[in-house]
């Protein structure tokens, strides 16, 4: 059923077998980075011990925040050596369980779909909402009237919505099956009476999908935000997007339960320098996002600029700014994002819809509210400001 405090995204699923961690791409580690200062290996070299982890990212906007420290001298002060890993949204879990990774930046629904294939894995904490940054996009040409148009015609919410997606009928959606954007599709027009196969599905990954669509195949697209902000620049319409769409996923920290048992220091240095980013991006969020969408642009063909960057932060997607706001947001049921209905609607699609699981995963493969007991206790719910940078971007 449509919950209109949710948002949407979900993103790319599925083990797609452990032969893709030969095909993983060793990025920037924190011994090698060119931003890296006298100030920082002296940072390192006065840690008892440093850590190591292999944190796998994709190229959308919002897990390249987590080079930021990278550059900045953060990990090294936080005695922490991490070594990003650069994995296809869609492989992502596949590269956790062939053991290629120790984290990564993801959302809850991966973890409850490859749960019963993978013990090991649990969601450890969440740090972006992504409320508002999924859309159904469409050309001109297929003549199909948005969301917005509806409600000009003083429809309501909910009767704007379902004549949105019903009016998809029979026309040719490009999109990335067995990912989250699927299965936002698949749980929005099931949540208005239809299935996917009331309308054609050009199966395609993002970009792939994206160039088929701009050469004239479907009438309607839909991917990730890079993809998004792409079309919107070429005047495509925007059908339905955010609270309209679906429920939103939680990104944040994935791993296993025994690298966070022998590591539990180091991951709650992880997210406290993964705070530090996120106010220093909200304080300087032209520079960053000149660093991020410079990155990004290399493996995307969204073309993303500052202004675009800009736009997204904390708009399309909403990032706590500290532990008491994770608490406000996410772990509260009150919360906009607020964790258990996200985990209930990924329940539901991988259970009633796909039956890709025979049982329901429990709650207890979330770690949010342990891993926030024991940060609150190390370093406060009210956390402000950051580290002075020994770098630069």
């Amino acid at each position: 059923m449509h919950q209109r405090v949710m948002r949407s995204r979900l993103r790319a699923l599925g083990l797609i077998g452990l032969a893709v961690a030969a095909a993983l791409v060793l990025g920037a580690c924190g011994s090698s980075s060119s931003s890296e200062s006298s100030a920082t290996k002296a940072a390192a070299k006065s840690c008892k011990k440093t850590t190591t982890i292999r944190l796998g990212v994709s190229p959308f906007q919002d897990t390249l925040l987590t080079k930021v420290p990278q550059q900045l001298g953060w990990y090294a002060r936080a005695c922490l050596d991490v070594k990003f890993v650069n994995v296809s949204w869609g492989s992502m879990m596949s590269a956790m369980a062939s053991g290629s990774l120790d984290a990564s930046v993801y959302n809850t629904t991966g973890v409850i779909q490859t749960a019963a294939k993978d013990p090991e894995l649990t969601y450890l904490y969440p740090w972006d909402i992504f409320d508002q940054g999924s859309a159904i996009m469409a050309r001109p040409s297929a003549h199909l009237k948005t969301f917005a148009q509806f409600k000009a015609q003083g429809m309501s919410d909910a009767d704007a919505r379902k004549a949105t997606l019903t009016q998809l009928k029979g026309k040719n959606v490009v999109t990335t099956l067995g990912t989250d954007v699927g299965a936002n599709l698949t749980m929005a027009l099931r949540s208005v009476g239809m299935t996917a196969s009331d309308l054609k599905i050009t199966n395609l990954d993002y970009d792939p999908g994206l160039a088929a669509f701009l050469r004239g195949t479907g009438d309607a697209y839909l991917g990730g935000i890079p993809q998004r902000t792409r079309l919107e620049k070429e005047k495509y319409d925007t059908l339905l997007a955010g609270a309209d769409f679906t429920a939103p996923p939680l990104n944040g920290y994935v791993t296993t339960r025994s690298f966070y048992d022998k590591n539990q220091d180091a991951m709650l240095n992880l997210q406290r320098v993964t705070f530090m980013a996120i106010r220093y991006t909200q304080a300087h969020t032209d520079a960053v996002g000149r660093f991020v969408t410079d990155d990004l642009n290399k493996d995307t063909a969204a073309g993303m600029t500052v202004a675009d960057f800009r736009g997204f932060f904390q708009h399309l997607e909403h990032y706590p700014l500290n532990a008491g706001e994770v608490q406000k947001m996410i772990l509260d049921p009150s919360g906009v994002g607020y964790w258990k209905n996200i985990w209930d609607k990924d329940n539901a699609y991988f259970t009633d819809v796909t039956h890709q699981l025979k049982a329901k995963v429990p709650y207890s493969k979330f770690l949010g509210d342990e891993f926030q007991k024991a940060y609150v206790q190390k370093f406060g719910l009210k956390e402000t400001g950051w580290w002075q940078p020994t770098g630069s971007l």
